[in-house]
């Protein structure tokens, strides 16, 4: 598999990666519609335009992208993503993509797994699926469907026959609705060398991680995003855009940068 430019970046592209669109949602899986709204508005003032399955396949082959390109991707799939963040987008000229579990989709159900309960608990209305009525209309509209597992496990700790099933049962069940899947996001970012391999088999072309520490080099079936939440002022947003901000982020740094952060709280608690 060919490599693509350091990290996955180029000084023109942006990856970004959020979930519920809300304005009383779960810690780090959520945004203010206001602050959402805010950072789309800072995107078209500096002249950004949306992503696309095509823009994909030009940062895959090394090919500059005409102009600056934020991708705008959206995990889990939502209700929000098609109630809230989808109109707002559709307002600005943008599209996006979504990762669905396309077992939710069929009434919308809760998005619960073992690490979400108490989410689930506390912020019931939130915590659903968009159905394939809406997931649907959105790929209409332009959006890119992709597939988020089945069940949203850790993929690194699967046995091989498991994470065969869920890479393919889950780009299977998206396409038999929408007629492709091709694109895909690593539940929590767990992704390592086996699990790309495995998406590469199970027929992904393309496929995006969330580094919690650094990724200084990627793929096409490794591209890294920046999540952004609830912390993400349009000041803070604005530095994570930032080329220096972007390298900083996705490079070897990380960890010691995270540490001294939590050392710094460590201290102001005491």
């Amino acid at each position: 598999m060919n490599r693509v430019s350091r990290a996955g970046r180029t000084a023109d592209a942006v990856f970004l990666a959020y979930h519920a669109i809300v304005a009383d949602g779960p810690e780090y899986l959520s945004l203010n519609p206001r602050t959402f709204e805010a950072q789309l508005d800072f995107l078209l003032a500096k002249g950004y335009r949306s992503g696309t399955r095509s823009d994909l396949e030009s940062v895959a082959a090394g090919r500059r992208l005409p102009g600056k390109t934020a991708f705008l991707t959206f995990d889990d799939g939502f209700l929000d993503t098609y109630e809230v963040a989808a109109p707002m987008l559709a307002g600005r000229g943008f599209t996006g993509f979504v990762f669905v579990l396309p077992r939710h989709l069929d009434d919308g159900a809760a998005l619960a797994w073992p690490e979400v309960d108490g989410e689930v608990r506390r912020h019931p209305a939130t915590m659903r699926s968009m159905t394939w009525e809406m997931a649907a209309g959105l790929a209409a509209a332009g959006w890119e469907i992709g597939a988020h597992t089945l069940t949203h496990p850790r993929l690194t700790g699967l046995d091989d026959e498991r994470l065969r099933e869920e890479l393919e049962e889950g780009r299977r069940l998206v396409a038999d609705r929408l007629g492709r899947c091709d694109t895909f996001s690593y539940p929590f970012g767990a992704w390592d060398a086996r699990v790309e391999q495995a998406a590469a088999d199970a027929g992904y072309r393309y496929a995006f991680t969330l580094p919690i520490e650094a990724q200084p080099v990627s793929g096409p079936l490794s591209l890294p995003r920046l999540t952004v939440d609830d912390r993400d002022t349009v000041n803070r947003f604005r530095l994570k855009l930032s080329v220096a901000g972007r390298t900083l982020l996705f490079s070897q740094l990380r960890p010691t940068i995270r540490k001294l952060r939590r050392h710094q709280v460590h201290s102001n608690a005491e």
